[in-house]
């Protein structure tokens, strides 16, 4: 896997320049801002409308129609579902930490360790913060931690989204990295409908989270690509002199 990754580094830079790949980590950056940006103001704007209680009538709306749609066999589904937004991301996280740092790939190790540390600290910190209940109607288990935002949500993007960015990558192939990425999205939305079907989690906590992980992924991964950017600033420099 190294040498091949080090294959395609070395193709990447003969037929781009420098320059080249510094313009197309500017783009990259410049997208990565504005999408940090906009993940920020919709958070904001859902919080506040959560915090003020204008979200009551969608979320009750959208969750009674959900709750019809329970039946024994659907349950378990959605408990397995739920299982793979929590122990799973923790048993995963442990398991790809390790394997990233057998394989020597130390910064991917750093990034994806900081970001599902930063989910877990997110998640606790803001439910505490804007302290929301949980639903009151019926939840099939009790959950002890407040409701705002989905903790399961949250960790879930930024597990699987990171995995998906992983796969592209390493290997640079767009079919599969494009295959993963959509078994990867339609899970994360299945994880947050399933806390909205167990009764512990109204809409708008799985979507705020959605929001919230998507924001930490993006600001993380713009971080690196803004240090590689001045690095190659610096390198192109120091040919320069």
């Amino acid at each position: 896997m190294t040498s091949k990754i080090n294959r395609i580094r070395q193709l990447i830079n003969l037929i781009f320049t420098k320059e080249q790949l510094r313009s197309f980590l500017f783009l990259e950056i410049i997208a990565g801002i504005l999408y940090s940006i906009a993940s920020l103001i919709f958070f904001v704007y859902i919080t506040t409308a959560v915090l003020q209680s204008q979200t009551i009538i969608i979320d009750n709306l959208i969750s009674n129609f959900i709750l019809t749609l329970r039946n024994p066999y659907l349950t378990k589904v959605m408990l397995s579902l739920s299982f793979l937004g929590s122990q799973a991301i923790m048993a995963g996280t442990i398991l790809i930490a390790i394997f990233l740092t057998l394989k020597k790939h130390r910064k991917e190790t750093y990034i994806f360790s900081v970001l599902l540390l930063m989910g877990a600290l997110a998640s606790f910190f803001l439910k505490y913060l804007f302290k929301v209940p949980r639903p009151i109607i019926s939840a099939l288990f009790n959950e002890n931690s407040y409701s705002y935002p989905s903790g399961h949500a949250l960790n879930s993007l930024l597990f699987y989204a990171t995995i998906t960015y992983f796969i592209y990558h390493f290997t640079k192939n767009k079919k599969v990295s494009f295959l993963v990425g959509i078994i990867c999205a339609i899970l994360i939305f299945l994880i947050g409908f399933s806390r909205i079907y167990l009764g512990v989690h109204h809409p708008s906590d799985v979507i705020a989270g959605y929001l919230f992980g998507f924001l930490l992924f993006v600001v993380t991964i713009l971080v690196d690509k803004t240090i590689t950017f001045f690095r190659l600033i610096r390198e192109t420099s120091a040919t320069l002199e």
